[in-house]
């Protein structure tokens, strides 16, 4: 068996090291902020444009996300595919498992254009959302959904990289779409340089243009450096009713588990939304503030993914446990530091919003609901991390019910019972996603300790990935993966 990406230099990354998780993770991070900053300077310019804008931009924008995470979530669980694949050296099925991603990704563009797209209107009056704020969540909206092709199989190419580790080229490809997101921005909301003034039109066309600038170069990439290479990239490309179907059994519970965590974050945006424009304006900004914390944690979440389902693939899963620590312990160091930011510099990191004196209140609130976000924020990155480790296992059926019931229980019907209460339920509303989070922290603590991930597997059961143990040690991992299948 060939040597995997990640052992061609056993001394530079040494499997289960600190090094190795560097390694994949750091690109990872800057991809993800680079991701995160799209929205973030969509926010920016649009609060220089219209406040308006800005708080139309947030429920529409997340109802978008929403709807795509579905396939979002199912499409880039081929992220574990990929590296236990790897890890257990069949890498000739990396190809045709990316294949079936991307006829996921069309698919599910298909069906929000059909089923969604129509209804835009009804779902944004049912709202209720003050009639300005409405007619533009509906006109970003659209535009987005016409960016979700892009997005979806951007997502999925993406996969080939990250589930081997080699994340540099993710890292460059999404530095450059960001780059053309910020300049269209410019262009585009402002009518710069002869453009079209269109505001929020400008920003979502912004966007989807940088999604599917994102898919030509990963295509340009693949077809410079993988034609006719082992991993079958481009003679892969039938339907493969047997591996999509494997994809769908664990992949799919991910996709649900994204979209219904998103759909109460989606409630809870529209249900604040429902108490005023100060409200909304506010939960914006700060959803656009933790958005500089919750972004890069997972782009360390996705090389926990793939390197525990690499070490997984080769039946190691104790130095998957080794590197969830160290990722813990790295995300809570970054925590750490943007939680002192939040508490001591809040004013400074208001400041690119150019909020007036007359938004005075608005600042004033959002400097007391990040205390919110300071509490919560640890916790939201253990829920990440040991989330990412055991669904890389394959351990997505109990990662979607805890997720999901936790969300509704202690999340959604409480903060639509607080919002009955008018704006007096604003902050039990904080309270109830503060709970949330923290719950969700010590649940995936506790399954990632319980250890049932370590006897999973997304891949079919062969034999490859036992050639590197001692025979004793072999034929007791085998022994023990026929009994998990």
């Amino acid at each position: 068996m060939k040597p995997t990406a990640l052992q061609l230099d056993q001394k530079r990354l040494r499997p289960g090291s600190f090094r190795e998780l560097l390694w994949v993770s750091i690109p990872l991070v800057i991809s993800s902020g680079t991701n995160g900053l799209m929205y973030v300077v969509d926010r920016v310019f649009l609060s220089w444009d219209s406040v308006d804008s800005m708080a139309a931009a947030l429920p529409a924008g997340v109802l978008h996300w929403n709807l795509a995470a579905l396939a979002l979530g199912t499409v880039g669980y081929a992220n574990a595919f990929v590296g236990q694949y790897e890890g257990a050296g069949d890498r000739h099925r990396i190809g045709p498992v990316l294949w079936q991603g991307v006829y996921i990704a069309l698919v599910a563009t298909a069906i929000i254009w059909i089923c969604v797209l129509p209804f835009a209107p009804q779902i944004f009056s049912f709202f209720g959302h003050d009639s300005v704020i409405q007619a533009l969540e509906l006109r970003y909206f659209r535009i987005m959904c016409w960016g979700t092709a892009p997005l979806l199989v951007s997502a999925t190419l993406a996969c080939f990289y990250s589930g081997r580790g080699q994340t540099t080229v993710i890292m460059v490809v999404d530095i450059i779409g960001s780059l053309v997101n910020v300049v269209l921005d410019y262009l585009l909301i402002f009518g710069k340089f002869g453009f079209p003034k269109l505001g929020i039109d400008g920003a979502a066309i912004a966007t989807a243009t940088a999604f599917t600038s994102i898919v030509v170069m990963y295509l340009i990439v693949l077809a410079w450096t993988q034609r006719g290479s082992e991993y079958c990239l481009f003679s892969g490309w039938r339907f493969d009713r047997q591996l999509s179907a494997r994809f769908l059994r664990f992949g799919l519970p991910n996709g649900i588990q994204q979209f219904l965590d998103i759909a109460c974050w989606t409630f809870f945006v529209q249900v604040v939304g429902g108490l005023g424009r100060t409200e909304l304006a506010a939960t914006g900004l700060l959803f656009n503030l933790n958005s500089l914390v919750f972004i890069p944690l997972m782009g360390i979440s996705t090389a926990v993914m793939a390197l525990t389902g690499q070490r997984v693939g080769e039946g190691r899963p104790e130095l998957a446990v080794r590197t969830t620590w160290m990722a813990v312990g790295l995300a809570s160091i970054y925590v750490f530091i943007w939680c002192g930011i939040y508490l001591l510099l809040p004013e400074f990191i208001l400041r690119p919003y150019g909020l007036t004196e007359n938004e005075g209140p608005l600042e004033q609130l959002v400097i007391f609901l990040l205390r919110f976000v300071a509490v919560y924020s640890l916790f939201d990155a253990m829920a990440v991390i040991f989330g990412s480790a055991i669904r890389g296992a394959g351990d997505t059926r109990f990662s979607l019910i805890f997720s999901v019931s936790a969300g509704v229980l202690v999340m959604v019907i409480p903060s639509y019972i607080a919002s009955r209460e008018g704006p007096a339920g604003f902050l039990l509303a904080w309270y109830a996603v503060t709970a949330f989070v923290t719950v969700l922290g010590l649940g995936f603590l506790a399954r990632f300790q319980q250890g049932r991930w370590k006897k999973m597997r997304v891949i079919e059961h062969t034999a490859p990935e036992l050639g590197h143990l001692p025979p004793i040690e072999a034929a007791a991992q085998a022994v023990s993966v026929s009994t998990s299948s």
